[in-house]
């Protein structure tokens, strides 16, 4: 059960708890650690229950798009 995504989640929970309010760039760190979080825990969920081809593409390549929506908008929030 120990791989990389399991090391990401680990690792972007001790940087929310600890750096919240240290700096901006721990701030963009953390969302980007959670996008990459929300984006990997769709495409597993995805990928184990959705079993015709067509649909999991789609759904898939939706995943990717409002992630990259979703990064568009915290940027310009930031900004």
């Amino acid at each position: 059960m120990f791989d990389i995504t399991w090391l990401f989640v680990r690792f972007g929970g001790i940087l929310f708890v600890s750096g919240i309010l240290l700096d901006v760039e721990i701030i963009v760190l953390i969302s980007g650690l959670t996008l990459l979080h929300m984006n990997l825990g769709l495409r597993t969920i995805l990928t184990d229950y959705i079993h015709i081809e067509k649909i999991k593409l789609t759904l898939l390549f939706l995943v990717r798009i409002s992630s990259i929506e979703i990064s568009r908008y915290l940027l310009e929030l930031l900004l």
